[in-house]
């Protein structure tokens, strides 16, 4: 008799967990399928969102004529911070990688012909730490500060731009970098913390080395 109370007990359960998992796929795949066009605050001619993606407040985004944001890739506009309405820009014929992430509480600024790599972070703030007695994912978000990335500039490989970041134009950020810093505009800079390493000179209509003295 136990053995049938276990059996039917454990069928019970199975029956339980198939439901559950279809139950997260569906909502996953919802998830996952990018808003229409009209439900954003600008959606350019000629502009692609590549399915699967997430996309929050669709209302704050404003993409230009020509974008395309290739699949797996998260734009996560969140009104985390009391008194601040959140803005994300990306300009004309700016190009975004598969699995990238832009998580924008306050105002991010994307410019027109920006090329950005597989797997980039950017993010205008940063989950609080300050009460060590306190989980991190409990405590508020920092105030954010707006990160601005200038035309034609380039973002390597699984690089990150964080808080109060500025890119000047045809700035050249390499794989992995991590950017804490402005970059002045026609500068390469690698790294974790991001450091320059060359910048472009128009008398020797060359790329120079830094120097790291």
């Amino acid at each position: 008799m136990s053995r049938l109370r276990d059996r039917a007990a454990g069928a019970r359960q199975r029956v339980a967990d198939e439901r559950r998992t279809r139950l997260l796929a569906a909502a996953t795949a919802r998830d996952h399928v990018p808003p229409a066009p009209g439900r954003f605050g600008a959606y350019g001619r000629n502009t692609w969102l590549v399915p699967p993606a997430r996309v929050t407040t669709p209302e704050a985004i404003f993409l230009g004529d020509d974008v395309t944001i290739l699949e797996n890739s998260f734009l996560s506009v969140v009104a985390a911070v009391p008194g601040v309405t959140p803005r994300l820009t990306i300009g004309d014929r700016t190009r975004i990688g598969v699995q990238s992430h832009i998580a924008c509480v306050g105002e991010i600024d994307i410019g027109p012909d920006v090329l950005i790599a597989t797997r980039v972070y950017i993010g205008d703030t940063y989950h609080g730490y300050q009460d060590p007695t306190v989980p991190v994912m409990d405590q508020p978000m920092a105030p954010p500060v707006k990160v601005s990335i200038g035309r034609g500039a380039f973002l390597g490989v699984g690089c990150a731009v964080l808080m109060g970041v500025t890119l000047g134009e045809n700035a050249y950020v390499g794989a992995g970098a991590v950017v804490t810093a402005d970059v002045e505009a026609r500068t390469l800079v690698v790294g974790n913390p991001a450091r320059p390493l060359k910048r472009w000179d128009p008398d020797a209509g060359a790329w120079l080395a830094i120097s790291s003295a």
